[in-house]
């Protein structure tokens, strides 16, 4: 029997994955749709002496 790895929740896939870890399909599959997700957060370059700052900044509100 086929599996139809295109019609399985991301959860399922996971599943399936860990279940039948020689299965290089699946494997592709599920890394596929882990590329296509967005991404939650960029970052570009970072000026060292303003990072500094930021987090100084940072820690003088919480503290």
């Amino acid at each position: 029997m086929k599996v139809n790895f295109k019609t399985m929740t991301m959860g399922e896939l996971k599943k399936y994955v860990l279940e039948h870890r020689h299965d290089q399909t699946a494997f592709q599959e599920l890394m596929d749709r882990i590329d296509a997700q967005p991404q939650k957060q960029v970052y570009g370059e970072v000026d060292a002496e303003q990072f500094s700052a930021l987090l100084q900044q940072h820690r003088r509100q919480k503290g």
